[in-house]
């Protein structure tokens, strides 16, 4: 071949991506600021204190450029409780994975780092011991998947993990989603990550298990190091939760803290269409779960309704608010609903419980 027809396959080739990458930019999701009372953030993320590519504070800036306003920093077996607090219009809420003999967990609202020894012998315990709460990080990661399943004394697990769809590529040697995530990357960071995106059907069999015998919440996991960027993981999913900042410090980590283990947070696969507002609810009468929530104009979105995890259907329309009727009193379990965008997963939230 000679250097000319290099020369204008190349030009081809590049022609070819520019044309599809302004494509993709046209369908960039908005990203509109939340409205009050209600805070987006990043569950799960790593600093240059553990294996994360980035100081906190550039952590904090890329937060704040995909407009978040919280972020859980959960490096590897260490805390800096010093780090809570407002940096620069982000809370930044410190957390630690505890690497345990029978997988990872994340434990929030901690006082101190868990010794070696705490971490080999009872991590799960001795975050309770210490106050805290734990929550089982990438809990079907192939590579570190937990396996203590017979214990209930975890908070929640994340259902949702970058850690484990990176896990799942690498195993299945899946490197047409590593492609493509390069492909959009410049044009869209945020659905460059959702390449890497499967269904988290094992998660949310589990944890649906789990929610059937007892109040747990599902959170979905950032688990940022920095690659490719932090701002790509941050524009492609956030937690949404129900919370006025009040400038108070230490009033704000609470009320974070305690909007992710109460329920009340929502999974949200930003880069899909931006919403807020998200609240699922039972009737005063019983008879009728509810859910209400801000979205597009025009979006073609259908809400699947889920109890104990068996699927019951989906919420009929009627914006901003939907509904399922259960024809007399509803039975108990717990009720979630997932949101679907053409087909695609866009929101998760957690259950509301009928006892």
């Amino acid at each position: 071949m000679t250097a000319r027809r290099v020369g204008a396959l190349l030009g081809a080739l590049v022609a070819a991506w520019l044309a599809y990458g302004l494509y993709a930019r046209s369908r960039r999701a908005a990203r509109p600021p939340p409205p009050a009372g209600e805070l987006r953030g990043a569950w799960h993320v790593h600093t240059t204190r553990s294996d994360g590519r980035g100081s906190l504070d550039e952590v904090v800036r890329a937060a704040r450029e995909a407009g978040l306003g919280f972020v859980v920093i959960a490096d590897h077996n260490v805390l800096a409780p010093g780090d809570g607090g407002w940096r620069d219009g982000v809370l930044v809420v410190p957390a630690t994975e505890i690497s345990a003999p029978y997988g990872h967990v994340v434990g929030i609202g901690l006082p101190r780092e868990l010794s070696r020894e705490e971490r080999q012998k009872d991590a799960l315990g001795t975050v309770g011991k210490l106050g805290g709460e734990a929550v089982l990080a990438h809990p079907f990661h192939p590579g570190r998947p937990f396996t203590r399943w017979g214990r209930d004394d975890w908070a929640g697990m994340e259902v949702v993990s970058n850690d484990s769809f990176w896990g799942l590529v690498q195993r299945d040697q899946a490197w047409w989603r590593a492609g493509k995530s390069l492909l959009l990357l410049p044009w869209d960071p945020g659905r460059s990550m959702l390449a890497f995106y499967q269904d988290p059907a094992r998660e949310l069999a589990r944890f649906d298990a789990a929610a059937a015998r007892r109040p747990v919440v599902l959170l979905c996991a950032s688990d940022a190091h920095g690659w490719p960027t932090y701002g790509a993981a941050f524009e492609a999913f956030s937690t949404h939760v129900p919370v006025t900042p009040t400038g108070d410090p230490a009033a704000d980590l609470a009320a974070v803290r305690r909007s992710l283990l109460d329920g009340s947070a929502v999974c949200v696969l930003d880069a899909r269409a931006p919403v807020s507002g998200v609240r699922l609810s039972v009737a005063p009468s019983g008879d009728r779960i509810e859910l209400r929530a801000s979205i597009p104009p025009k979006t073609r979105v259908a809400w699947h309704l889920f109890r104990d995890g068996a699927p019951m259907g989906t919420l009929s329309a009627s914006p901003p608010a939907w509904g399922w009727n259960c024809g007399g009193p509803c039975p108990r379990g717990a009720w979630r609903v997932e949101g679907r965008i053409d087909g695609e997963p866009w929101i998760f939230t957690n259950p509301v419980r009928i006892e």
